[in-house]
């Protein structure tokens, strides 16, 4: 009876431990609530739940009018989301169990800058210390806007939302954007009425980029993005994804990255934990592996 009993509760214990098939439940929670910007993104973590083994199930969440930090604070405290893409920080990367896997190849990092239709372009720019006599405009809580400052750079700062109105009253110049992002915003904005503009000549680059950041209790989901974005990497699907996107064929076809005014910044507050990713996870300007793939 004994022996029957303890078999009986070793097997009722295995059966209740989490299995590499158990199916999962994401809750993705999205900035601004803009699905259309982060159309990209959302189709990556699909790419990863795709490739990791089980049947899990994905949840966009919209979050218009909630800060950046008031979801990373729903994240990290368990509340609604228990999965949100958000650029690096040191920070956030000692704070949250981080996937680490560029989610845009690091093309985040490669920024434009969104003008008034009718302001001059910055066809003249030769020099890094030419732009920094632009006042940039960036987002409150925004690594970007620490390394612009660390850049020597004066930056504007306020909410995402305040930013577009600030630019359209001239109270800055220059509103720094992903190449990824920019166009489908630009489109957005003119339908409020805005007429701004993405310059074409100038573009500044920096290691950065989206990554993915859960709970630290959230270990199961951790592994499982994990180990979907590597397998996706290495049978060449997350590449196929990124090249044949509508967001990012659009980038990399509308701007001539090659003829452009590239200046290359530092970015201080990299760890070595990111410094150490892979090559081929990040998009490199000018690699034949690189190319845009014939359609």
């Amino acid at each position: 009876m004994k022996k029957g009993f303890l078999s009986f509760v070793i097997l009722m214990f295995f059966a209740l431990l989490p299995t590499r098939g158990t199916a999962e439940t994401f809750k993705l929670g999205i900035l601004h609530g803009n699905l259309d910007i982060f159309e990209y993104e959302i189709s990556v973590v699909r790419l990863a739940l795709e490739q990791a083994e089980g049947d899990h199930e994905l949840i966009v969440i919209p979050l218009p009018n909630v800060t950046q930090e008031r979801i990373l604070k729903l994240l990290e405290y368990g509340h609604q989301v228990n999965v949100f893409f958000t650029g690096y920080s040191l920070e956030r990367e000692n704070t949250f169990l981080q996937v680490d896997v560029p989610l845009t190849r690091g093309l985040l990092g490669h920024r434009v800058f969104v003008r008034k239709a009718q302001s001059p372009p910055l066809s003249n720019i030769q020099t890094i210390n030419q732009l920094r006599q632009y006042i940039i405009g960036s987002g409150l809580g925004w690594p970007d806007t620490d390394i612009f400052e660390a850049a020597g750079f004066e930056v504007a700062k306020a909410t995402y939302a305040n930013l577009w109105p600030m630019l359209d009253k001239g109270r800055y110049d220059l509103f720094n954007r992903g190449i990824n992002e920019a166009s489908t915003e630009i489109k957005q904005q003119r339908e409020k009425g805005y007429q701004f503009t993405v310059d074409e000549n100038v573009l500044v680059a920096y290691p950065f980029d989206y990554f993915l950041y859960l709970n630290k209790k959230s270990t199961r989901l951790h592994q499982i993005l994990t180990e979907g974005l590597q397998k996706a990497h290495a049978n060449g699907t997350f590449k196929k994804n990124f090249f044949s996107h509508p967001v990012i064929r659009t980038a990399l076809k509308q701007f001539p990255i090659n003829q452009m005014q590239l200046f290359q910044l530092d970015n201080p507050y990299v760890s070595d934990r990111i410094r150490n990713i892979p090559y081929s996870y990040w998009y490199h300007i000018g690699s034949p592996d690189d190319d845009i793939p014939s359609e």
